[in-house]
């Protein structure tokens, strides 16, 4: 992909970003009360109506763990700076991370107080002063308090993070300082990339909590619970000790992988520390309100109330955040690294002899990959007119012995023409004779009828060899199966009158129309019919001359069934005789051109097998049970649009 259309893509999911996030900080009311819980709340306390000199100070505050909880643990240290601070008022918004990003671009707060990863970012893109940072009460009051724990079931078989290769881990946030990027990094620097190492990364937001919650209450539970559990999940440092003396969870419930705590540290630790939260100014706060914020910060006693809510010892001056730096530089995620494109054209610019020799080595591959593209379309063009011509010729066969088949079939049509053309002169001379007695023109209108009908019936019979003959595009209606061969087996009745071949249909089911192709489906039924009359025929002449040997004392009566079955979800036809029955293997009976009949062109079944593939059915040819031969074609039910 060029660079151009990367760095296209970066600014437009970029953009995408910006315009989904609510306006955080647009104008307030300021008589807003405190709502129960929610990240998008902004105000904790209604403002004071405004004094000369008073001011009001706007501090943005991470909210890893939910309002409340945010509110708990920091609205006492507000308290404590309108205390150290006169005339103002510190009002806090428990934000998200994309929230309290927006705030500093937008200078909508004076401070923000935030873990060390999300400061790193921050200063790195906007213009922050650092202050102060949070004191450790549990690692002898140093400034080092971030890190992550990889949480497990306490009874989970996993003992490493090395164990947890292909399972689900549960995380917060992939931007999420403490609750990710630090086991990422912990793991790169022995050799793991952790997002492809593991199976699939779950990311469930804040807040934190809801990890250990979900990670206990999978332990038991129905098996689609189950089949989408937590292996294990991501915390910030102390998280669980935490949740385990405000009686939120139990701690013995949960196991720590790679566990690395360091010594005078109270809380279980996989990966190494970093600098604890910390309080920056922006734009907007003036140098003199910094100052005095700073001071009453540093001020503060490690056994206060905001001391202690805020899980610290206190403050301390703002300490160096090398140690973040170069894990998000490690992590390529560093906001001043330059593009990966950027980099690679100064490579190009040091190494220009090896890149004009991948230049030639891409130019040349294009080249052979146009080369054989050419060569592949050309095939498939000849390919196309190949195919195109065999449709054309299986087409021209499938007319050839349409006409075959309607030349075996003059005799029966013109015995069946014979009928109505001898009722027709019957009811003519019938009608002179009683015109030459007297009889008046209202007493013919019934003989008149009776011709009208043979008419019709003559009619018929020449309108289904004309469909047969026709050489017209394949096209499908709703029909009834069951009428389409009532229409076609009088097409062969002289045949089987002259060879007394009793012939049984059986329609089970309730009739259903489906979509069929009327010439194609004739021409079906008309092959089977054929090939069952001839192996019927050929059964009588064998037992006439005394070639096939007499097993039953009964004489033979040759018979032809048509089975029809509408059932639920197909349509099943099958045509059974008890003629000689099949002679070769059925797989070499449908081959083209291959027959058992002298005069045979060997494409009957062959066309029989495309009609049937045809509506997405089957044929199939075996031999039946009393002897014979019985075939079957299933075609798969479709339902009409209006619900037939």
């Amino acid at each position: 992909m060029a660079p151009r259309m990367i760095l296209r893509m970066a600014l437009a999911v970029v953009l995408a970003c910006l315009l989904a996030s609510a306006n955080v900080f647009a104008a307030e009311p300021q008589n807003q009360s405190a709502p129960s819980d929610g990240m998008d709340a902004k105000v904790v306390a209604p403002v004071a109506t405004e004094e000369p000199g008073y001011q009001v100070v706007d501090v943005g505050v991470l909210a890893i763990r939910g309002y409340k909880a945010t509110i708990n643990r920091w609205q006492p240290l507000m308290g404590w700076l309108e205390t150290q601070i006169p005339n103002s008022y510190f009002r806090l918004h428990p934000l998200s991370l994309d929230e309290l990003a927006k705030g500093v671009e937008t200078q909508g707060l004076d401070f923000v107080i935030t873990n060390p990863g999300q400061s790193v970012l921050l200063a790195r893109q906007y213009s922050l002063t650092w202050l102060a940072t949070l004191r450790s009460p549990l690692n002898n009051g140093a400034a080092m308090q971030v890190g992550s724990a990889l949480v497990v079931r306490a009874d989970s078989p996993y003992q490493t993070l090395t164990d947890l290769k292909g399972r689900r881990l549960g995380i917060v946030s992939k931007n999420a300082f403490g609750g990710y990027l630090t086991l990422v990094y912990e793991a790169q620097l022995k050799g793991i990339d952790l997002p492809r190492f593991v199976g699939e990364i779950i990311p469930l937001g804040f807040p934190l909590d809801n990890l250990l919650y979900q990670l206990d209450d999978q332990k038991s539970g129905d098996d689609a619970a189950k089949d989408n559990r937590l292996d294990a999940a991501v915390v910030p440092v102390c998280q669980l000790e935490q949740m385990q003396a405000e009686g939120l969870i139990n701690i013995g419930h949960y196991r720590v992988l790679d566990n690395q705590t360091p010594v005078g540290f109270h809380c279980q630790v996989s990966t190494r520390l970093y600098p604890n939260w910390s309080m920056a100014k922006t734009n907007r706060a003036s140098q003199s309100l910094a100052k005095s914020v700073t001071q009453a910060l540093l001020a503060l006693p490690e056994d206060h109330l905001a001391a202690k809510t805020a899980d610290s010892a206190g403050w301390t001056t703002a300490v160096s955040q090398l140690a973040i730096d170069q894990l998000l530089k490690d992590l390529d995620m560093h906001p001043l690294q330059t593009p990966w494109w950027q980099r690679a054209w100064q490579w190009v610019k040091l190494h220009q002899q090896w890149a004009w020799f991948v230049l030639a080595i891409l130019v040349l591959l294009n080249a052979y990959h146009f080369w054989l593209e050419y060569r592949f379309s050309r095939r498939g063009r000849e390919l196309i007119n190949t195919q195109r011509q065999l449709n054309e010729n299986r087409a021209l066969l499938e007319h050839a012995q349409r006409i075959a088949i309607a030349g075996e079939l003059g005799a029966s049509l013109s015995h069946e023409l014979n009928q109505p053309l001898a009722a027709i002169g019957h009811y003519c001379h019938g009608a002179e004779v009683r015109l030459q007695r007297g009889t008046s023109p209202e007493e013919l209108q019934s003989v008149l009828t009776l011709i009208q009908q043979e008419v019709t019936r003559a009619d018929s019979i020449i309108s289904r060899l004309r469909n047969l003959l026709k050489k017209r595009p394949v096209s499908k209606q709703p029909l009834y199966l069951h009428e389409l061969v009532n229409d076609t087996v009088p097409l062969l009745a002289y045949e089987f009158e002259q060879h007394q071949i009793n012939l049984a249909v059986n329609v089970s089911g309730e009739p259903y129309l489906q979509s069929l192709d009327e010439v194609g489906m004739q021409q079906l039924l008309l092959n089977l019919l054929k090939n069952a009359a001839d192996a019927c025929v050929q059964r009588l002449e064998l037992e006439s001359s005394g070639t096939e040997q007499i097993i039953t004392q009964k004489p033979y009566t040759p018979t032809i069934d048509i089975d029809l079955r509408y059932q639920e979800r197909i349509l099943l036809l099958t045509v059974t005789d008890n003629g000689t029955g099949l002679t070769e293997a059925a797989s070499l009976l449908m081959q083209a051109f291959y027959s058992t009949k002298s005069e045979g062109l060997g494409l009957g079944l062959v066309i029989c097998r495309d009609i049937a593939e045809s509506h997405g059915g089957t044929f199939s040819l075996e031999s039946a049970m009393g002897g014979g031969c019985q075939a079957q074609v299933a075609i798969p039910r479709k339902l009409e649009p209006n619900g037939a």
